[in-house]
């Protein structure tokens, strides 16, 4: 019987060949579990997926062969392991991945999304297209240059949010493989799933690469030779780009700061629990001292003396327990941070969030006081939820803390 995809949800990743979505499928599960390599040849030649099941939801990350190949049947293929994602997960959100030489689109990644688009076609809700390997220093005005030509021969509505330009990066420098999957996250977070329906077969046979190469090749020619007459809209797509990454970095820093000043808040609140523990322990001791005393003094006393002592030992013991368990209470209540102004929460109802001690924990069962581990394999302990409704979804935060996405599928959201 076939399952059920309603409450199913994936991230696909798309693009030809040695544009690096195993790579980046990795950054963004934070581990390497897909193969990758510099190689003339394909190195992914089936649909991987890693998925994980929680409240009877379904997530998965796929990472997919490259369509372009030089040989049919190997271009065939990839189609049904295309086809096969999108079956698999039809409620999706969607990384089309370009490559680039020399900065420049590479034109058989530009054939195969529009053979996979005119497919599929994708949501620029649930889309979003990531040029990958830049060099660090490019031209000024890169950005709203290939934003505006992405446009133009990809017919696709594209905005500032929507195109992540990635840099090239040392693989094994884990402080750049981590502001890598910070960037890339902050795009994501931006997206909603959508269904994507089929509207017909991949269409896209070897001996026509070619010539569809040509035909987008020539396009490209035909954009560099007018942008003159558009260099306005290319400053201004780049204006956009250039205030989406201001806000972005801006916005992290402002959260870093909030973060740390509620630390130390939590801090000298802790502090004075622990003051309030202290003087508790003081007034315990009195209280045990004191019932010592009417203790000894019991032997020596009359019987209806000792009966009234007893009932005052009664007494005295129900309030070193009442005050025994206070203390409790107080050393293992979480401080409270006085809450300010939060950026809207971007974790979505069923996501899971990695706990300290390796399992994972729907964001609805999160409980002030938990221990969440988060970048760098950094435990953290919640000091605050926010829980708030946008578009009939809820959404939820934790600390203010920019997406940390610590379980491997935290981005995919049961709501969709």
């Amino acid at each position: 019987m076939a399952r059920n995809n309603k409450n199913q949800f994936g991230l696909i990743i798309l693009g030809n060949s040695g544009v690096g979505k195993s790579f980046l499928a990795n950054i963004l599960l934070d581990r390497e579990i897909f193969k990758h390599e510099f190689s003339a040849r394909s190195v992914t030649h089936r649909t991987e997926f890693q998925e994980i099941t929680f409240d009877d939801h379904h997530y998965a990350i796929f990472n997919i062969p490259g369509l372009i190949e030089a040989d049919q049947t190997r271009v065939d293929i990839n189609k049904r392991e295309i086809d096969q994602a999108f079956t698999q997960r039809p409620n999706s959100l969607i990384i089309y991945v370009f490559g680039q030489q020399n900065g420049r689109i590479r034109d058989e990644d530009v054939v195969a999304f529009n053979a996979i688009n005119a497919a599929y076609p994708l949501n620029i809700e649930s889309l979003l297209l990531v040029v990958n390997g830049l060099p660090a220093t490019r031209p000024k005005n890169y950005e709203g240059e290939v934003m505006l030509m992405l446009q133009d021969i990809i017919q696709v509505p594209i905005a500032a949010e929507r195109v992540c330009f990635l840099n090239h990066i040392d693989r094994e420098n884990s402080n750049e493989r981590q502001a890598l999957r910070k960037q890339l996250l902050s795009f994501i977070v931006e997206l909603s799933p959508t269904e994507h329906v089929k509207a017909h077969d991949i269409h896209l046979n070897v001996e026509e690469v070619a010539m569809l190469k040509k035909q987008i090749e020539e396009m490209a020619k035909e954009f560099n030779a007018n942008k003159v007459h558009f260099e306005d809209e290319i400053r201004q797509q780049q204006k956009r780009y250039d205030d989406l990454i201001t806000h972005q970095k801006a916005e992290t820093e402002s959260y870093h700061r909030i973060i740390e000043r509620q630390a130390e808040e939590a801090k000298e609140m802790r502090q004075s629990q622990e003051a309030q523990v202290q003087q508790m322990q003081q007034q315990l001791e009195t209280m045990q001292q004191e019932h010592q005393r009417l203790r000894d003094e019991m032997a020596t006393k009359t019987k209806a003396e000792a009966q009234a002592m007893q009932r005052a030992l009664e007494a005295s013991n129900q309030a070193q327990l009442a005050l025994m368990n206070k203390m409790v209470e107080i050393q293992s209540r979480p401080p409270t941070v006085i809450e300010q102004s939060r950026r809207p929460s971007c974790f979505m109802a069923g996501t899971l969030v990695r706990m300290a001690d390796g399992t994972d924990k729907s964001i609805e069962k999160i409980q002030v006081g938990d221990i969440v581990m988060g970048a760098s394999n950094q435990p953290h302990v919640v000091m605050f939820l926010d829980v708030e409704q946008l578009e009939g979804r809820y959404l939820y935060g934790i600390n203010d803390f920019p997406p940390f996405f610590t379980s491997e599928h935290v981005f995919l959201t049961s709501d969709g």
